[in-house]
C-alpha cells in the first residue's frame, strides 16, 4: 500500500463521516511514509508522490489538481500561522524541497523548481525558481 492508497481511504471514510478510522490512517501515513498528507486536503487522481512522499508536508485545506507530481521534502500549506492555503493546479511538477507557502494559486502545467519558495501566485505554463520564487 502506498500513501496515496492511505490518503483515500483516509478521504473516503472522512467524507462518509466514520469517526477516529481515518485519523488512524492519518497517523498510520506519518509512521510508515514519513508525510503528512491531512485527509481534509483536496487531491486530485494521477497525483504522484515520487519516493512515496518521503518527508512531504501538507497542509488541511490545500488542493492538488489531476497529474501533479509531487517530489520528495515538499511543503505545501499556510504561512504565519493564517490557515489559508494553496490551491494548485493540473500538471503541476513541484521539484524537490520546494515550499508554496500561503493563500496562493499555482496555474495550471506550472513548474516549480527544486528549493523554490512560492508566496505569491504562478501562472500557467509558467516555471519559477528561488527564494522567493520568480518567474524564468
Amino acid at each position: 500500500m502506498t500513501n496515496i492508497k492511505t490518503y483515500n481511504i483516509a478521504r473516503w471514510l472522512y467524507l462518509r463521516k466514520i469517526p477516529f478510522f481515518p485519523r488512524v490512517f492519518n497517523r498510520l501515513t506519518r509512521l510508515i511514509y514519513s508525510c503528512e498528507i491531512p485527509y481534509t486536503a483536496q487531491i486530485d487522481k494521477g497525483v504522484i508522490f515520487a519516493h512515496k512522499g518521503l518527508g512531504v508536508v501538507i497542509g488541511h485545506d490545500t488542493v492538488i489538481g489531476e497529474n501533479t507530481k509531487v517530489l520528495q521534502h515538499v511543503t505545501i500549506g499556510g504561512k504565519g500561522g493564517i490557515r489559508a492555503n494553496p490551491v494548485i493546479g493540473k500538471n503541476v511538477i513541484i521539484g524537490a524541497g520546494a515550499s508554496i507557502l500561503g493563500d496562493v494559486k499555482i496555474g495550471d502545467n506550472a513548474k516549480i523548481g527544486a528549493g523554490a519558495v512560492v508566496l505569491k501566485d504562478v501562472t500557467e505554463d509558467c516555471t519559477v525558481v528561488g527564494i522567493p520564487a520568480k518567474e524564468i
